[in-house]
């Protein structure tokens, strides 16, 4: 069952929980809404896939593939996994 009812802000904190698992020297803080997220956490594809697993099961969503470059930066991921949640 999804994680519905996930406010922006909860969502943003689990990206945030998932990108520190996946790349714990990766600067979150530092991450502004329209940053990359591979560029500023420096994570490269691999990593920006292991983000994208990490949030599906975390949020027990489906993230197809087709979609990854539609949430590329945090203000796309949380816009795109608040559409998902509902």
């Amino acid at each position: 069952m999804p994680a519905s009812g996930m406010t922006k802000l909860a969502i943003k904190e689990k990206v945030f929980e998932a990108l520190q698992y996946i790349a714990p020297e990766a600067p979150v803080e530092e991450l502004a809404p329209n940053d990359n997220f591979q560029e500023v956490a420096n994570v490269g594809q691999s990593g920006f896939l292991n983000l994208m697993t990490r949030l599906s099961d975390d949020l027990k969503i489906d993230i197809p593939e087709s979609d990854y470059d539609r949430v590329t930066t945090l203000t796309n991921l949380v816009r795109y996994l608040s559409d998902r949640l509902r």
